[in-house]
């Protein structure tokens, strides 16, 4: 068996290194001073997760080509960079740089599961201690309101210097509520605000809906909304799978003030769920 590298240990000083991993997203990105380009985020077997973007224009389509969500891929012949900003999609302060000597070689699938980094609402709302979240995280909460969808303006939106034209995007507000009852506000962007609302109009009010935000951000202390979604990487999921399996799921959620022995072993029950999720291939 190949001596493949865990994405935690692949190094700039490394140009030998040999991956194994699933590509679990892909999207095509427009940036102000580099133009068009293309990302993913990559996961090893570990449930590490790391962005990848093609370092040559020249290259973008053999990557399409090869690389697709969901795969299992070998890679060699990739370079490591360094990400020195706080501001980064995932918690590894490196990324992969796909180069015209990257090799990609298909894989048999493996499980892995990602550990899901759910985060407290009060650690969202404490602005004391936080101000933004330096990377992307996880939310998980019943879906207390929703807003109808709206233009919203985007700073983060790319425009040339003759174009005068209003940075806008069409976005939905909705807020989460927890166990405690403590609520934040969350804004959906782009595609994934117009998908929220099909879903939304579909399954909304029929029921209680737990809903899952893989990989959103903490948004800053000037701004009403708490979390918003990250382009290209951010999810959601309605009644995540597994809720099922899990015993009184709904009732540890909407119950924060029971305080039995059975409870606790519940709420156990309820940790361990939020604490992994598995990004098997179907």
């Amino acid at each position: 068996m190949a001596n493949f590298k865990k994405l935690d240990d692949v190094s700039p000083n490394k140009d030998d290194s040999s991956v194994l991993v699933r590509v679990s997203k892909m999207w095509d990105t427009l940036e102000a001073d580099q133009g068009e380009g293309l990302s993913f985020l990559f996961v090893d077997n570990q449930g590490t997760k790391m962005q990848a973007f093609v370092e040559q224009a020249n290259q973008m389509n053999r990557f399409k080509r090869c690389l697709h969500e969901g795969e299992c891929k070998i890679l060699t012949g990739f370079s490591v960079i360094m990400v020195d900003t706080e501001f980064r999609l995932t918690e590894a302060r490196k990324k992969i740089a796909l180069t015209s000597n990257t090799e990609v070689t298909p894989a048999a699938d493996f499980d892995v599961f990602v550990h899901l980094d759910i985060l407290p609402y009060e650690y969202v709302l404490d602005y004391s201690s936080n101000v933004q979240s330096s990377f992307t995280r996880d939310f998980l909460g019943f879906i207390y309101e929703v807003k109808i969808t709206k233009l919203t303006e985007d700073d983060s939106i790319p425009r040339n210097t003759l174009n005068d034209a209003p940075k806008i995007t069409n976005s939905i507000d909705f807020t989460l509520q927890d166990n405690d009852g403590v609520r934040i506000l969350c804004r959906a962007k782009g595609a994934l605000a117009a998908k929220f609302l099909r879903f939304w109009l579909y399954y909304g009010k029929t029921e209680t809906i737990v809903c899952l935000l893989t990989d959103w951000r903490i948004l800053g202390i000037d701004d009403p909304v708490h979390v918003g979604s990250e382009e290209g990487i951010s999810t959601f999921e309605f009644n995540p799978i597994g809720i099922d399996e899990v015993d009184y799921f709904t009732d540890i959620m909407c119950s924060s003030d029971q305080d039995s022995e059975e409870v606790e072993e519940q709420e156990m029950e309820f940790d361990y769920f939020n604490g992994c999720k598995s990004d098997n291939k179907k």
